[in-house]
């Protein structure tokens, strides 16, 4: 049974395919319309749709019909054609006719309109990652470099430009056709500046690179302009990024024009490509370049030079080669520091106390001696104390961010520091402003819960200044309530919950809006606090616009009243089978809830494993009970004896509890499927069910309820166990440990209420049946192909906790006895193939012949993905699609 729930969870309800066909026939009709609006508003319309249903055989069709389009219509509509292959630039390989495609577009190119070509190349460059090697495009990009007219140039330059990145030889033929344009004088000042960015691309080997690179340096001394120089750099740059060995060469040269040109606008250039050689080489820089930069900065005077250079440090302090280099305080980069942070620019203040957080951090991570660490941690206590005091509006808050983020970091590294910087923080929250109140809570939050107990000392700071902004209704004082009440459960323990506690949230529950009411009833929740949880969600239940919102809030509330329920006055068997009832309760809401747009499938395996545990423990305390209501009989020691078991002579009880630990087992391989299902969790959420599936790891809260129950097995005698009976005194240990367990805090993960990574897949199987439900015809003795395709479809923070490396399609045949049959389907003729694929631009396909053998009639098809991640973890996100094959004899054949 469990194992059918969790296979439901993953099963999906695939659009039907009839949805995209309909899709497109609107579109099409949009575009055969005699009236250019209705064409354009069906073209913009295309890049929504390859979202929609991305994928190759709806693409390839549109893509067509949008070419044709091209070919016969106006300049204003292939304008709108380009735009729509610019915004779909990872459909463009899905076409599958490509020759056709680009056929039709390429046919424009021979028209007598100068504007009309150039909108053609501008389409072509945009499809130069699907056509990088197409001579015939090449020759004409070349051949309109030539043109008369500016605007077929400057497309021709900007199909260039697309090419060059995609193509070897394309670079290579042009690099000097490119270098000829720039020098020559004909070639206007404008279309020079944008010839020179295609040379960026040109480093597919050594040669051509150091080729182009020579180029660009003659460049910089005969066009001294301004625009000229700016351009040529950060071409240079670019192209040192790209081939790495020039980049020690393309930082001394980005020092030169940093020291000897004095306009602003050549150092900024020359900083931020020195910034982005950082990045991607900071071993790579000579000693002698940073020695320079350091100095350059030392010596100006210019507060925007010296802000560019700090965040230049910024991140070549985050390599270990320069931070062990300059960790000295006697080192330039220190000294640097030292005079910068206390500057009359805040930013370069937090800029200088970033670098030092840096170097104290790797001294902490490395174990190594840190010199004045007492002045270091000094600096960033005086620039708190400076921000909190300065009303200096949003750059005041951006740089006071800066600062707290190097306090928590800090505490990160080295955990003794908590108190020091909870106290510096937390003494000056009762006096700061409305926005610097908020910020100073968030960092309050981010140390509490480095060290649990770090805020304690400060509650009553909390409370008073909850109390003082509890009627408050200003945007800041709002979300400052809501942090507050959050510090407050974070801090105090569900067992330590007093009527003051409760007194000071309720003021500002009666004074929130709903929203801020609903956040506060979350972190309860994800602190354990589930009667404040549970009373919340109450009054809001009836409040909310939809069905699937007030089941939600039902389900909430009936989470918070089972959990609550567990720390009652009531027998512990009571207690759990109270909580039991609430959370199927609970789960049934959930499912209510549930809509295409939000599933709620975690929550509600969540939820149904929690349900299922507080029943293994039921079960468990059934079980040692029955040592006193169902003693060993008469007979044990012959049972005993005849199956040489020696914990047969304690009778019922042995059995009883072997099916515990069974059940207990079967629960935490559910919790750790439920983990590999959960592939868009955030690292702390996943911490969560790795500690309900095998008490370990980190989470302290609960945690310390797993170490608690540990510590009473501990004080068992052990030399007890070794008489191999089960005891009055084991019995009682064992319900010792479920009270520490049940009671413990339980905290609902951040994943159950928000998603800050999404990731699904979509799959598209045929063939597929003509009517859904239908059977697909095999004739026997004969393979079935079947060709999975499938997309990855991101949010908005694609990545954020873990990316999408591979995706592993497995297909699993199991053949299903005939009606009125007794036969038995034997498990040797099922038939499981698995391919591993390296999805391209998030799309993805594999292909499978499938045999049904000739002792089947009937058979479930079931496809599944799982991906894997960067590291090499394989998670079973889904989805799974089942496909129903009959196999037919084939007329044709002679008998």
């Amino acid at each position: 049974m469990a194992n059918a729930r969790y296979a439901a969870m993953n099963e999906v309800i695939g659009e039907p395919e009839h949805d995209a066909n309909s899709a497109l026939t609107e579109l099409d009709k949009g575009l055969r319309s005699g009236r250019v609006g209705e064409q354009c508003e069906a073209i913009v319309k295309f890049p929504r749709l390859f979202e929609k249903y991305p994928f190759p055989i709806l693409i390839n069709s549109s893509f067509l019909k949008l070419a044709d389009v091209f070919r016969v219509g106006n300049n204003f509509l292939r304008l709108w054609v380009l735009r729509v292959c610019q915004q779909s630039e990872k459909h463009l390989d899905k076409i599958l006719n490509v020759e056709e495609f680009v056929r039709r577009i390429f046919s424009v190119s021979h028209s007598n309109d100068p504007v009309a070509r150039a909108l053609t190349l501008q389409t072509l460059g945009s499809l130069a990652g699907v056509i990088p090697e197409r001579q015939q495009v090449h020759h004409s990009i070349r051949r309109s470099l030539d043109s008369h007219d500016s605007v077929e140039v400057e497309a021709a330059i900007y199909a260039a430009m697309q090419f060059a990145a995609q193509s070897k030889s394309f670079a290579l033929g042009m690099c000097d056709k490119i270098s000829d344009m720039i020098r020559g004088i004909a070639t206007p000042a404008h279309m020079k500046l944008l010839l020179i960015p295609i040379l960026q691309h040109m480093h597919h080997d050594t040669s051509t690179a150091a080729m182009v690179r020579k180029v660009c340096t003659d460049l910089l001394p005969k066009y001294p302009a301004k625009d000229f120089v700016v351009t040529t750099l950060n071409t240079l740059t670019k192209l040192a990024a790209a081939t790495l060995v020039d980049i020690p060469n393309q930082v001394e040269l980005l020092l030169h024009y940093l020291v000897k040109d004095k306009r602003w606008s050549v150092k900024k250039a020359s900083l931020m490509g020195l910034h982005q050689l950082a990045k991607v080489g900071p071993h790579l820089w000579p000693i002698k370049c940073v020695h320079e930069t350091i100095r350059v900065a030392r010596s100006s005077r210019n507060q925007g030079v010296i802000s560019l250079a700090l965040d230049v440090f910024i991140v070549l302090t985050n390599s270990p080669i320069i931070c062990k280099e300059y960790v000295e305080p006697d080192s330039e980069l220190m000294q640097l520091c030292q005079e910068t942070c206390y500057s009359s620019n805040s930013m370069v203040s937090a800029k200088s106390v970033k670098i030092i957080t840096h170097m104290v951090n790797f001294c902490f991570e490395e174990g190594l001696p840190i010199s004045d660490v007492e002045e270091h941690i000094c600096t960033v206590e005086s620039l708190l104390l400076l921000l909190v005091s300065c009303k200096s509006g949003e750059v005041g808050d951006y740089v006071l961010k800066i600062c707290l983020q190097c306090a928590i970091t800090l505490c990160k590294v080295h955990k003794p520091l908590s108190n020091r910087f909870v106290d510096l923080i937390a003494t000056q929250l009762a006096n700061a402003s409305d926005n610097c109140s908020l910020i100073l809570c968030e960092a309050l939050g981010g140390i509490g819960g480095l060290e649990p107990h770090c805020l304690d000392p400060y509650i009553p700071e909390i409370i008073d200044k909850l109390n003082k902004i509890a009627t408050s209704s200003s945007s800041y004082d709002k979300k400052t309530k809501v942090m507050l009440c959050t510090l407050i459960f974070q801090t105090v323990q569900p067992s330590d919950w007093d009527d003051n506690f409760q007194l000071a949230v309720d003021s500002v529950i009666n004074n929130s809006d709903l929203w801020g009411n609903y956040k506060i009833a979350r972190s309860a929740a994800r602190y354990g606090h589930y009667k404040v949880c549970s009373y919340i969600m109450a009054e809001l239940k009836g409040k909310v616009s939809s069905e699937h919102l007030h089941f939600w809030l039902v389900a909430l509330e009936q989470i918070g009243k089972a959990e609550a329920s567990l720390t009652s006055d009531q027998s512990l068997i009571d207690r759990i089978g109270a909580a039991i009832t609430y959370y199927n309760t609970a789960i049934s809401s959930l499912k209510a809830g549930s809509n295409p747009g939000s599933s709620l499938s975690f929550q509600c395996e969540y939820s149904s494993l929690r349900c299922e545990l507080l029943q293994c423990f039921s079960q468990l305390i059934a079980s040692c009970n029955s040592l006193c209501s169902s003693p060993p009989p008469a007979i044990a020691t012959t049972i005993m004896s005849s199956t040489r078991d020696d914990l047969q002579r304690c009778g019922h009880i042995t059995g009883q509890l072997r099916k515990c630990a069974k059940e207990f087992r079967a629960c935490g391989e559910l919790y750790w499927k439920l983990y590999q299902s959960a592939f868009d969790a955030d690292p702390v959420s996943l911490t969560n069910i790795q500690i309900l599936q095998d008490h370990s790891l980190e989470t302290q809260e609960m945690l310390q309820s797993c170490k608690t129950a540990v510590e009473i097995m501990k004080k068992m005698d052990l030399r007890k166990w070794t008489l191999r009976a089960i005891t009055h005194q084991h019995v009682q240990c064992l319900l010792e440990q479920v009270e520490v367990l049940v009671t413990g805090p339980f905290c609902l993960p951040r994943y159950f209420f928000q998603i800050l990574q999404s990731t699904s897949v979509k799959l598209a199987v045929s063939p597929q049946p003509r009517v859904n439900g239908e059977w697909i015809t095999v004739i026997s003795g004969a393979q079935l192909a079947v060709k999975v395709e499938g997309v990855i479809q991101h949010g908005s923070r694609p990545g954020l906790f873990r990316s999408v490396e591979k995706v592993t399609v497995s297909l699993v045949t199991q053949p299903t006895p005939r009606a009125n049959t007794n036969e038995k389907v034997a498990s040797d003729v099922s038939l499981s193939l698995t391919q591993t694929v390296i999805p391209v631009r998030d799309f993805f396909s594999a292909q499978f012949l499938v045999s049904l053998g000739s002792g089947s009639a009937q058979a479930t098809a079931v496809v599944e993905a799982a991906v894997i991640d960067q590291t090499g973890a394989t998670w079973q996100t889904g989805p799974k699609i089942t496909l129903t094959l009959k196999q037919h004899d084939d007329p044709t054949r002679s008998h």
